[in-house]
């Protein structure tokens, strides 16, 4: 019995529908908690994939705080309510970059600091 071409085409579809296109909107996101108080970041590293859609959820346990990646142009304040804000990116190239308070919250303002951590991908070994 011979083959249609629209049997073909039909099961060319199919094929192809049932292969999922991933945008960058539906990529994964890395959300990682961050908590600010005085005069510390919780964790201090920051350790993220270059590349991975990142999420960080800033929330302050005492008084208003900053949250700045100059690198990254990234600034943020962090209410003193408790109440969580984010920022959303990309991760950077890998490297270390610098986290400081960037609101004044007391004497020991200047040493609130922690690192973003950018690691490269691994790369999956198909050869066994």
């Amino acid at each position: 019995m011979p083959l249609r071409l629209s049997s073909v085409v039909a099961t060319t579809v199919g094929l192809i529908a049932a292969v999922p296109i991933v945008s960058p909107a539906q990529r994964p996101v890395h959300e990682i908690q961050i908590e600010a108080k005085k005069f510390e970041f919780t964790p201090a590293v920051i350790e993220v994939t270059a590349g991975e859609q990142v999420r960080l959820v800033l929330h302050s346990t005492d008084t208003t705080h900053g949250f700045q990646i100059k690198d990254l142009k990234l600034d943020l304040e962090i209410p003193k309510s408790g109440k969580s804000v984010t920022a959303e990116f990309t991760a950077p190239p890998p490297g270390r970059y610098a986290v400081a308070c960037s609101n004044v919250c007391g004497r020991g303002h200047r040493q609130m600091k922690a690192a973003l951590v950018s690691v490269a991908a691994q790369r999956s070994n198909t050869n066994h």
